[in-house]
């Protein structure tokens, strides 16, 4: 059966969807954020699984959430999503092999996260355009550090 889901996602995501592509879910009351990296699945910045994140608590990182790659099915659960390259008229994407490579290096990477100047969207747009953006949180600052970490990490693949 397992078979049949990975053929469907591979058709569905090679018709629908492009590496490099901002992919928004909707949530109940917020919008989430990830980049498609391809053959159905995607890179999105969340909170770890349960024991991780109490492991985490433990160590007194309470706001860390990490750099996931995971199936697109299994990121949208029931949730409608698409593809949302929001700010492509407002910031050129960089080229889209880049975005990918760029969200995948970061993979396993542990962020402060902070609902309005460092979420899942600042993440996404820092991936495809270099720029952290938020729509959601339009009126706050980025968190500069938050960029300096991704920058920092980024230099490490000369990105």
């Amino acid at each position: 059966m397992d078979w049949i889901r990975d053929l469907w996602d591979l058709l569905t995501s090679a018709i629908m969807l492009e590496p490099g592509d901002l992919i928004e879910f909707q949530r109940m009351g917020y919008q989430h954020w990830g980049i498609y990296v391809g053959k159905g699945h995607v890179v999105h910045f969340t909170f770890p699984e349960l024991e991780e994140g109490l492991n985490n608590m433990l160590n007194g990182e309470f706001f860390k959430a990490k750099v996931q790659k995971e199936r697109l099915r299994n990121v949208a659960r029931v949730s409608s999503y698409a593809v949302n390259n929001q700010l492509d008229k407002k910031h050129p994407p960089l080229p889209l092999l880049h975005v990918v490579k760029r969200a995948e290096h970061l993979v396993g990477k542990n962020i402060d996260y902070n609902l309005l100047m460092s979420n899942c969207e600042h993440f996404a747009t820092m991936m495809r355009y270099g720029i952290a953006e938020s729509q959601q949180a339009v009126y706050f600052e980025v968190d500069e550090g938050f960029v300096k970490q991704i920058k920092k990490w980024l230099a490490e693949i000369n990105e």
